[in-house]
């Protein structure tokens, strides 16, 4: 998981503390040569989360 700062290209990686398919909290980070996320141990899925934005108002 990433979160872009502001146009500054920044990017870091924020803990997830838990699968959200399973509810687990046995989380490693997960990496291939496309994407990077976390990898949950007990249902065997990779997911990554992405912030979209924070207080986004419909105008």
């Amino acid at each position: 998981m990433s979160e872009e700062g502001g146009g500054s290209g920044r990017q870091r990686q924020l803990p997830v503390f838990h699968c959200p398919y399973c509810g687990d909290e046995d989380l490693t980070p997960y990496e291939d040569e496309k994407t990077s996320g976390w990898h949950c141990s007990a249902c065997l899925r990779a997911f990554s989360v992405r912030l979209i934005g924070t207080g986004v108002q419909q105008g």
